[in-house]
This record gives structure tokens, sequence and C-alpha cells, in this order.
């Protein structure tokens, strides 16, 4: 495997990517997302930065990459906009070029950086109360509540506002479909409820050496994946033969559960609020064999990890190999952290023989509330923040690795610096992914359904009880 100039690219990612990449899919109880690095500080009135890219005061990125859009980027000189993001590696990743914003629409940038669960509880006293802080704010799995209690803004005037956005110079056909879907209300809305930023999806990771050593075969389907892990599982001593999440939280188990029954066509929802679908033959299929899969071949105590555990199970050559989201795990696994670095191979995720490859995923986006004092200069920031320009320079210069822009992932200077075959993996995983849609009581719901997938990897109860369960009490919740 080949990954050319991958210790520069790590040297950026290694901790901030890590890091801050733990909440990005966390949520419940065993993910609350609250600690890591903090790759941004608190609140520092200011962009923390020079926004230079060298010592001789030049701005990161030349202003002549916007002047071809057809915006007044200049309307609202002499403004300022409240940015509430949580402690992430995209805020590290933007504040060296925030200068670059600031330079040319005259608009001062404010952050307020917080650990997530803090982050979370700020954000919806701040949206429930109609403060109106924050111009810009972090946005996930809670995005159709927020919409359905009117707390955030629309952002479709705004696009339609030929001052504010220029499509032929913005592109949103180079957003993936995932990343344009998600922010849309993972389906659940005919209008954008913020700007995609980042983006996660699931992939394979798996030992070249192990592999070398019992003459295996990257698995393609299910029962290939399986056999791997029994094949390693019972020649190797100190090494299960894989690891996957087994503790509760709607960003824990069930966020690798949801990849494979959609490969196994059943859906979350078959029909939205009456059918939740999680007790179809799919369902109990997926979590049959996920269930088995992490009894048999899994460490003890599987029902208790969380995806920390994976990585550092992985990291620690303890495991065979794993299912886990590419652009969160590879920095830790490829690093100087890693015990097995230079022996990780990275593979498209398994499906069923008779499935479809349909990998999870998820993004991080940014939207702006109905009180907010700033959001036509939110707007801008957004259309700016994750124009094309600067999504490159972020991932070219900044060694970012989560764009939710397919050029980036097809751009051979950003495929080098990654590695070929991580970026193409990836690429292909992401115009394939099939997001989980969040509907306004996903959290709810999708913590109960968590809690009975783990029950079922305690081996408290069968898979097929387990589901079963799962859907009266999602079904209950919405007739309620």
């Amino acid at each position: 495997m080949t990954r050319p100039n991958r210790r520069k690219f790590l040297k950026a990612t290694g901790v901030g990517l890590l890091g801050g990449l733990a909440g990005c899919t966390r949520g419940g109880d065993g993910g609350d997302g609250s600690g890591s690095d903090g790759s941004s500080g608190g609140s520092d009135g200011g962009t923390g930065t020079d926004g230079t890219s060298s010592g001789d005061g030049e701005l990161a990125i030349p202003l002549s990459e916007y002047e071809d859009a057809d915006i007044d980027w200049r309307q609202f000189e002499g403004s300022s906009i409240n940015i509430g993001a949580v402690q992430h590696p995209w805020v590290s990743a933007i504040k060296p070029a925030v200068p670059v914003f600031e330079e040319l629409t005259g608009i001062d940038v404010v952050w307020n950086v917080l650990p997530e669960q803090q982050f979370r509880t700020k954000r919806q006293t701040d949206v429930s109360t109609g403060a109106g802080q924050f111009d810009v704010f972090y946005m996930d799995q809670v995005v159709n509540q927020f919409r359905e209690e009117g707390w955030i803004q629309p952002l479709d005037p705004f696009f339609e506002d030929e001052s504010l956005f220029d499509e032929d110079w913005y592109n949103t056909d180079d957003l993936f479909e995932a990343s344009r879907w998600q922010a849309h209300g993972g389906g659940y809305s005919d209008t954008w409820t913020g700007m995609p930023i980042t983006v996660e999806v699931q992939t394979q990771f798996y030992r070249t050496d192990l592999y070398d050593k019992h003459d295996l075969e990257v698995a393609e389907t299910l029962e290939e994946f399986r056999q791997n892990a029994q094949t390693i599982h019972e020649n190797e001593s100190d090494v299960v033969g894989t690891v996957g999440r087994g503790d509760k939280g709607y960003g824990m188990n069930i966020y690798v559960l949801n990849t494979f029954l959609r490969q196994n066509g059943a859906q979350l929802w078959d029909s939205f609020p009456d059918d939740s679908g999680l007790d179809s033959d799919g369902v109990i299929n997926a979590a049959e064999w996920y269930v088995s899969l992490l009894q048999d071949y899994g460490p003890e105590g599987a029902s208790t990890q969380t995806w920390s555990d994976v990585l550092s199970t992985m990291q620690e050559g303890r495991a065979g190999h794993i299912v886990s989201d590419a652009n969160l795990f590879w920095p830790g696994l490829t690093g100087s952290d890693s015990s097995v670095a230079d022996n990780i191979g990275i593979a498209k995720v398994p499906s069923p023989e008779d499935g479809q490859f349909s990998p999870n995923a998820f993004n991080w986006q940014i939207s702006t509330s109905k009180n907010a004092q700033n959001s036509e200069q939110a707007f801008l920031f957004m259309v700016w923040a994750s124009s094309q320009p600067t999504n490159t320079w972020m991932h070219i210069e900044g060694d970012a690795a989560f764009s939710v822009r397919q050029s980036v992932w097809e751009n051979d200077e950003f495929r080098s610096q990654v590695g070929e075959n991580f970026a193409q993996v990836t690429l292909e995983s992401l115009q394939a992914a099939a997001p989980d849609p969040f509907d306004r009581k996903y959290p709810e719901w999708g913590q109960r359904y968590s809690e009975e997938l783990q029950r079922a990897i305690a081996g408290q109860k069968s898979a097929e009880d387990a589901m079963t369960q799962a859907a009266t009490i999602a079904e209950d919740i919405y007739s309620n």
C-alpha cells in the first residue's frame, strides 16, 4: 500500500482530526463527544490567527479566487458575525483563512467555540429563547427538531438573492448528494437547513500483515468479512477477529448497523411516522449478523465498546479488521500513535452478496437561527467557507480530510498527500453513501433503539426480539 507524503498529512491531522471528530456522529449515552483535544480555544473574540500562510503578511488565499463570483461581498462592510461551534478540526482548519473572509467582505468574525455537549446546551438555549446570539452555528442530528420548532431559518431566500449567491461560481452540484440531502433536513425538508461543512463515511480497515499471513482476500461481502474475522480470531492468540461499536448511543452501535440494514434492502421508517421498519426482515437480518459477529469474534465486553475503544484496539494491534469512519479513523490508525501504522489497509465496507453497497455518512452543517441579527452576513460566511477555493485550500494547505466537495477528493495534489487508495475509497464511498434520515425525534427513539441493540450484543435478548421492541418504542414515541 502506498501513502505518499503520509507523514506530512498526519503531522497536522493526527491529533486534531482524531480528537475533534470524536463528536462528529456521537449522541446519547456513550457518546457525548464532550472531551477531546480542544482543537480550538473557547470564545476568543476573533480569529485567533494572523491568517497568513507565511511570514510575508500575504493572505492565506488570494482574494482573486473570489473575484469571479457575481456576489456583492462588501455590502455589509463594518458589521460582524458571531459563530457558535464545537471543538472540531474544521474550526482549526478554517481559522487561518478567516482573515481572507474579513478582508473580502469587511465583516468581522467572532468565534464562540465550546466542548460539544456544552455547545449543544448553549445552542438550544440561544434559539429557544429567541436570544439570537449566534449568527452561524453548528447543526447536527437535531436539525428537524429545530426546523419544526421554527428555530432555524431556511436558506432558500438567500440562495435566490443574486447579491448573495452565484450558482455558476459556487456549483452546488460539486457537493456530494449525501451532503446536500442532509442539508435538506435528511430528506424531511424541501428547503436548505444549512450548508454542509464536513463529512465522514464508513469504510473497512484491515491488517495487511495478517491478511498476507493467512492468505486472506479483502472482504467484499458480509459473509467474507465474517470468514476473515473467524480465521484471524482462531489463529491469532492475542488478536480478536474484529471489534465494533457495541455501546448505546445514536452515534454508536446503530450508526454502524444502519449501514448493514440498508444494504439488506431495509430502511428506517417504511412509512413515517406509523411504521419504523425496525422489525422488518432486512433490519433483523442485519442485526443478527452484527450481533453474532461481535459475540463470536469480538472482544470481551463488546456491548460497551465505544468508537474510541474500537480505534485503540485496532491501533494497538489487537484486532484484525473493523468497519468505521474513514475520515475519523485513518489519521489515528496510520499515525505515530498506532503500532500497526504501516500495516493498515482501507477498503469499502462489505455488503450482502445480493445487497447494495450503501455506507452510512454523517455531515456537520452550519445554520442560522430565525432570531439571528445578521443572517445575511452569516449566509455570506457560509458561502465563502464552503466554496471550492476555501475548501480546496483547507484540504491542501490546511491538511483537512473531510471535504463535502467531490472536486477536492479528485484533486491530484490532495490525493498525493492522503494517498491514492484512501482518497479513492473515500470518494467512491461518499458517492454511494446513504446517511441516516434525522426525523425530529430521532435523538429520542434512536437512543432507545441503540439500547435494544446493546442488549442483544450483550446476550440479554435475541436480535429479533431487540429489533421488534425497538420498532414498538419508535412508533409509540410518535403516537403519544
